[in-house]
């Protein structure tokens, strides 16, 4: 790349900007259309829309689909022609190529996600590639990143010498955005200070993705505050708030509220033979010989907690593993068996090493995860764990897992060092499936669970929530040849709901849930937990993904600390 042409700068700093800038959230995207067709003149009438504002998954879009473009018309008014803009990408994905008016402007940006989120390209656009009006940025881009559901993405063109303190926030006094009734005016606001005469534009969509709410107000400069007049016929549920102030630039903010969650429902009931095809699952069990092995683990042991790999044969005489930890001093101990994310194999053991709570703990990797891979691995990708025989109620991979998890449970009865009236059982996304499966197919052997945001639960409502299910469903039967049909398959999936087995629980009961969670949205773990009758209580992380950013584990700790005064 020419200097004399555009100067490239890279900087791996946390995006914050306070100049002007002049791109809207609001983009195109097509992942057919990337030959640069519409770089410059091409029409995107018929491509899809995408809000920088929200999560790739929000809006049914993520890496399996494969190569992409990204479009946004802008115009430039007020923009002194003489002055040196700046182009700053934070884009979650792999960006290959940017062009603006056509011109080429830089690329080959690996997705940070995992790496440094947040961090930014800055690329200097002298003005002999910009117009006052009509001007476009095309990007092209693969690897869409898994972001839990909250987005971090930003694309921004500014004017380093122009300051502009313009901000905008969503405002709700509730601190964990949760109402018994409708938010009053008061209660749910936009706050803003604009350099300039504006408007502002805010959307209310349900986590249906319907739309309930929707305004666009005209804004004189400096500060204000605008009431949110939210329908008073609001039904329980989730709501996902947007707002964009637009004046010579755009800023923005994105927040969630939640109504009633304890009254949501779903009129769907259990299938008839739900208590006979996990009976039949036990039957199978037992007669399989669990054969229980402890091979002690010298690495993994301290002063404080001797550690073992555990070894037992589970339903289809299958291997399973985990890690097992027990403290040095003899004792009757409780005891929490901690259960596996999607993929997860307890590769970071250090919580457990560096465990200073008398308790016994087991991370038991069930069937295809970690350390429990010789016998069953349809690993992740497709058909999966979640696609291992889609369409057969027998044979997919949930029956066994949950069965993996009963014969855990049985190995820690079983063990002179446990105290059998302490059990408790945690777990967050799969996991959290996984520990309410085990707390009610096991009942009174478990007396605490305590679970993160779900899977599966709830999923005829979960696929309609994040809709990127559905092509992975459909992938996954094409896998199958399709031997049966999308009904066959969500049929099946009533026998391994978390939601129709919940009532089932006798335990106590701790649910933790995120708002911003899109992989396992918190309407779904909420339709398991209303079926839950023992003595139960949850709690809501406002500004939380998937990911868990506040560390819900030590909340659940704490829950377990108290139940089992250790």
């Amino acid at each position: 790349m020419k200097k004399i042409f555009l100067s490239l700068l890279l900087t791996c700093s946390v995006f914050l900007s306070k100049a002007q800038n002049y791109l809207p959230f609001n983009w195109k995207i097509s992942f057919n259309d990337t030959t640069l067709s519409a770089s410059s003149k091409g029409s995107t009438s018929t491509w899809k829309d995408v809000n920088l504002q929200l999560s790739w998954e929000r809006q049914g879009y993520f890496n399996r689909l494969g190569k992409c473009a990204l479009v946004t018309d802008f115009d430039l008014q007020g923009w002194d022609s003489t002055t040196i803009l700046e182009l700053n990408i934070s884009l979650q994905c792999h960006v290959h190529q940017i062009f603006m008016n056509g011109k080429y402007i830089g690329g080959n940006i690996a997705n940070q996600f995992w790496t440094n989120k947040g961090a930014k390209s800055t690329f200097s656009i002298p003005p002999s590639v910009l117009r006052r009006t009509k001007n476009r940025i095309i990007i092209i881009a693969s690897d869409l990143s898994y972001t839990g559901g909250k987005s971090y993405n930003y694309v921004s063109l500014t004017s380093p010498k122009s300051l502009d303190n313009s901000n905008i926030n969503i405002h709700i006094t509730n601190a964990d955005h949760l109402f018994s009734d409708v938010p009053r005016h008061d209660e749910l606001q936009v706050r803003y200070m604009s350099k300039t005469p504006g408007t502002i534009s805010t959307t209310i969509v349900n986590d249906f993705h319907d739309t309930i709410y929707t305004e666009t107000t005209g804004i004189d400069a400096g500060h204000g505050v605008l009431k949110i007049k939210v329908p008073e016929a609001l039904k329980p549920g989730f709501y996902e708030i947007t707002t964009v102030m637009k004046n010579d630039g755009y800023c923005g903010d994105v927040s969630w509220l939640t109504l009633s969650p304890e009254k949501i429902s779903c009129s769907r009931e259990p299938v008839a033979d739900l208590q006979k095809y996990w009976d039949e699952a036990y039957t199978e069990l037992s007669n399989i010989l669990p054969d229980y092995k402890l091979i002690p683990n010298d690495s993994l042991s301290n002063e404080r907690r001797n550690a073992y790999i555990l070894e037992f044969r589970s339903i289809g005489n299958v291997k399973i593993r985990g890690y097992y930890f027990v403290p040095k001093k003899p004792g009757n101990y409780p005891v929490i068996l901690h259960l596996p994310g999607y993929g997860y194999g307890f590769q970071n053991l250090e919580p457990f090493i560096n465990q200073k709570e008398p308790i016994a703990e087991l991370a038991l990797c069930i069937r295809g995860h970690g350390i429990s891979t010789d016998d069953f691995n349809p690993g992740f990708d497709i058909p999966g764990m979640w696609g291992y025989e889609f369409c057969d109620r027998y044979k997919n991979a949930y029956r066994g897992a949950y069965m993996d998890c009963v014969r855990a449970i049985d190995f820690l009865r079983s063990r002179t060092e446990i105290d059998t009236t302490k059990v408790g059982v945690t777990g967050g996304s799969q996991g959290g499936g996984l520990a309410l499966a085990t707390a009610a197919l096991c009942k009174e052997k478990v007396q605490a669970c305590a679970f993160f945001d779900p899977f599966p639960a709830d999923i005829r409502h979960q696929i309609k929530i994040r809709t990127l299910m559905n092509i992975e469903i459909a992938k996954m039967l094409n896998y199958y040849k399709n031997q049966c049909s999308v009904a066959d398959v969500l049929a099946v999936q009533e026998y391994i709901d978390t939601r129709m087995l919940a009532s089932w629980i006798t335990s106590k009961v701790y649910f933790a849930t995120a708002l911003f969670d899109d992989d396992c949205p918190p309407h779904v773990g909420f339709a398991a937990y209303n079926n839950i009758h023992s003595e139960k209580k949850y709690k809501i992380y406002p500004n939380d993904s998937h990911l868990g950013e506040s560390g819900y584990p030590k909340v659940f700790m704490s829950f377990f600390k108290e139940e089992f005064e250790f």
